[in-house]
């Protein structure tokens, strides 16, 4: 076994090379400010810092991981459904410890893709025997728009680096099946392949489905294509898999499912906006004249656009036109290409949307993909479509891997089709690129060094909101501080509830026309203090992306005007709480 793998080792260096150096192309200059820059602007990404910390801290200080005191403070916040990305903090933990964030917090995100990239490439080696071909196919899964924007700013969603490895333990279970090799070999195979699903779990339960879905898309057309259903070994082994998969996955699983907070966060309403816009469909930019197709429906707006608020997710002409030499070397040599092909175009469908526009009109069909699925348990836990996408990419990247296997048949790798070859790949990635990749300096205000000179007490940063709070839970990794408010998914609905008793925090929330008479605001401030809080931050902007950042409203920073600040800065103006206790005049 050993032999084996340091073969493989020495078989791949230069693909794995290969990777490294796009991995540089693709991300500059983020992968060159690694040590001082977060990526892609995201306030997600803020969210993410906070979450591994918060598991050192539950180590460091007692803490009970799926409760947080230090959020929503003074009720604290049930965290269990939070993910907790266990697979990667082997890596970020000593990476952490000898380097601190960012950077350990980037390069966990660099090994990640590279790690997804080269299980990919293991995948199409699997499939073509043509280490081109997969390596092709493993640049474009990790390295793509979609993936590669998600696995940077949303670690949450876009960890997917384990679903390559446990559809490539899947995959040759299967094979094995159909070659009729001894049991012992496809139940090991089967374990494995459970074992490796649930690691996706441990990363983020969206992510387990997202493994679940693909799965069992390939199985279930894979049944049908080999008539598996008629061999005993085949039930054996899917009994093997399950039974591998829930026992493995059993320790995240049954926090989640105990949690009182599960049925108010599977049946949380989310608005789908937009659906797609068929005229947007098809459109290209100077900028980017590769870029002509998008897979999934915009978050924002009405209608696709190419560079849309993420950059999410452009499927290249290029890369098109080399799935569609996939599909036709699977019409004319091998029919189980169509599986991925189908799987493709299923999973394209699904993440579309709720409806579909011409000219901004909706178009009745009655119907599309994802609204015959919508109150599925499953996508209720999934809530957008756009995260079928993610799915969606796998296929696709395979199909692309087969075209390029077709066209190589033929190649006599002369210096002019070579250097074809070398362009056709090139165009493949700019047409899906989001080069250069935004980026933005790593939260470490300079008001921090201030707070640790003060007395303890819990903040109230201001001003609220969904947003703004993802921000401040990334400094309060300084601080370490209790705040009066956080933003994570699947928030339990009373998180609100302090927030909303208190007269003088309804004020702060963003009602300005609320009529509040100097004995209330005194006995709302008494109140805070009572409980704990000592400091208001008040910031006088909350960037989140280079064209968007949050200033106060006009309203707030006026509340203020009359009361001695302890610091200020551009960034904040710092108040005691115990001198707004008094003196407010209505």
């Amino acid at each position: 076994m050993l032999a084996t793998v340091q073969q493989r080792i020495r078989q791949d260096r230069l693909p794995v090379l290969l990777y490294i150096i796009t991995f540089m192309v693709m991300t500059y200059p983020f992968a060159f400010n690694m040590g001082t820059h977060l990526p892609m602007h995201s306030v997600d990404t803020h969210t993410a810092l906070w979450q591994n910390w918060w598991v050192l801290e539950t180590v460091e200080n007692g803490y009970d991981i799926n409760y947080s005191p230090l959020l929503f403070y003074p009720n604290g916040l049930d965290v269990t459904l939070q993910p907790r990305r266990w697979a990667s903090l082997p890596i970020w933990i000593p990476l952490y410890m000898l380097f601190g964030d960012p950077l350990a917090f980037n390069l966990t995100a660099m090994f990640g893709i590279l790690f997804k990239a080269y299980g990919m490439y293991l995948v199409g080696m699997h499939l073509f025997k043509q280490r081109i071909a997969a390596w092709v196919t493993g640049v474009f899964y990790a390295f793509g728009a979609t993936s590669l924007q998600m696995a940077l700013q949303q670690p949450n969603t876009g960890a997917t680096e384990w679903i390559p490895w446990f559809m490539l333990a899947f995959m040759i279970g299967v094979a094995s099946i159909r070659s009729k090799a001894n049991h012992r070999r496809v139940v090991w195979l089967m374990i494995l392949a459970g074992f490796l699903f649930a690691l996706n779990a441990y990363m983020n339960l969206k992510i387990a489905l997202f493994a679940m879905l693909l799965g069992g898309g390939y199985i279930a057309l894979a049944m049908i294509a080999h008539a598996l259903w008629r061999l005993p070994l085949f039930w054996l082994a899917m009994v093997v898999f399950g039974v591998s998969a829930i026992g493995f996955s059993t320790p995240i699983l049954l926090p989640a499912v105990q949690s009182t907070n599960l049925e108010d966060a599977v049946s949380d309403g989310v608005v789908l906006r937009g659906g797609i816009d068929m005229m947007s469909f098809l459109k290209a930019e100077i900028r980017h004249p590769f870029n002509y197709m998008q897979s999934i429906a915009s978050l924002r707006g009405e209608q696709l656009e190419l560079q849309n608020i993420w950059g999410m997710s452009h499927v290249g002409i290029v890369s098109i036109v080399f799935a569609l030499m996939g599909l036709w070397y699977g019409i004319r040599f091998r029919r189980t290409v169509l599986i991925w092909g189908l799987l493709a175009v299923i999973f394209w469908g699904l993440s579309l949307g709720l409806e579909i526009r011409f000219r901004y009109e909706i178009v009745d069909i009655g119907f599309t993909p994802y609204g015959l699925l919508q109150d599925n348990i499953i996508f209720q836990i999934l809530k957008f479509p756009w995260r079928m996408s993610l799915v969606f990419l796998f296929p696709f990247s395979i199909l692309i891997g087969y075209g390029l296997h077709y066209r190589l048949r033929s190649v006599t790798w002369s210096r002019t089709q070579v250097g074809l070859l070398v362009l056709a790949v090139t165009m493949l990635l700019y047409g899906t690129s989001i080069f250069p990749i935004p980026q933005s300096p790593a939260p470490r205000p300079a008001y921090q060094d201030v707070l640790g000179e003060l007395e303890d007490g819990a903040i109230i940063d201001l001003p609220f909101g969904r947003h703004n709070s993802k921000y401040y839970m990334s400094i309060q990794r300084f601080h370490q501080r209790p705040i009066i408010e956080g933003m994570i998914a699947r928030r339990p609905p009373d998180a609100h509830d302090y927030i909303d008793a208190n007269p003088v925090l309804g004020v702060f929330h963003g009602d300005s026309e609320q009529v509040i008479s100097p004995e209330a605001w005194q006995e709302g401030m008494q109140t805070l203090y009572d409980d704990g809080f000592r400091y208001v931050i008040v910031h006088k902007l909350v960037p989140q992306t280079p064209s968007r950042i949050e200033y106060p409203q006009e309203w707030l920073l006026p509340l203020f005007a009359d009361y001695p600040t302890i610091y200020t800065d551009d960034e904040v103006a710092i108040y005691r709480l115990s001198d707004l206790v008094l003196g407010y005049t209505g």
